[in-house]
């Protein structure tokens, strides 16, 4: 596969774990590589309506999330300071469980 499409796929994976990790609710977000910069865009409920976040994210370090606790830690953290309003599990929230 090639490296790009591998970026992708890996960053679609840590937004997915990291975003249930934080508990937001009802969201819809995408990921995207444009002139070589990387973005993710969440729109999210907040108790007041919808919110809708952009902010720049770094592929090697979504990637490196997927196999490293202290990483993803540190994204979660990075990550509640833009999706506060509709997080709410918080930071050291735990992954909830797996739905079967």
């Amino acid at each position: 596969m090639p490296p790009l499409a591998q970026d992708i796929r890996n960053a679609h994976a840590a937004a997915e774990g990291i975003l249930g990790e934080l508990c937001v609710r009802a969201f819809a977000y995408t990921v995207e590589q444009k002139d070589g910069r990387w973005t993710l865009r969440v729109e999210c409920a907040t108790d007041g309506g919808w919110q809708v976040s952009t902010f720049a994210v770094d592929p090697a370090e979504l990637g490196a999330s997927l196999r490293d606790s202290a990483v993803r830690g540190k994204l979660r953290a990075a990550w509640l300071q833009h999706l506060g309003a509709c997080a709410s599990c918080g930071a050291g929230a735990a992954a909830p469980p797996a739905r079967s």
